[in-house]
């Protein structure tokens, strides 16, 4: 296979850049939510995600142990999830993250109570 370069900027939620069919996918997520209060459905996967921000601010949305929880991410550090979660832009701010993951990794959704789309 030859190198290649991968554009990470964008406009879409969602972006995969590139795939190792069967094993492991690159993305690009940039959050469509500014707030968390905006935020009515969780996800979750049947393996791990790894977040790693490269662009301006984004917090996970998190529910561990039963609590909703904010993570914001931060600089030159990974965050990796197994458990129900979405993202936002805080302010609605540019928030620019690589996602790693398996490939084919099933999603199931969590409506969180009180809330509607």
């Amino acid at each position: 296979m030859p190198t290649q370069r991968l554009p990470l900027g964008g406009r879409r939620e969602w972006r995969v850049l590139f795939r190792d069919k069967g094993k492991w996918l690159l993305g690009v997520y940039r959050p469509k939510f500014t707030a968390r209060s905006q935020i009515s459905i969780l996800e979750k996967h049947a393996g791990p995600e790894l977040f790693f921000l490269m662009k301006g601010k984004v917090n996970l949305v998190l529910k561990e142990k039963g609590r909703i929880k904010d993570v914001a991410l931060r600089m030159g550090e990974a965050v990796v999830t197994d458990i129900w979660h979405n993202g936002y832009r805080p302010g609605g701010e540019e928030g620019i993250c690589l996602v790693i993951e398996r490939d084919g990794n099933p999603s199931r959704y969590l409506r969180l109570k009180g809330r509607s789309t």
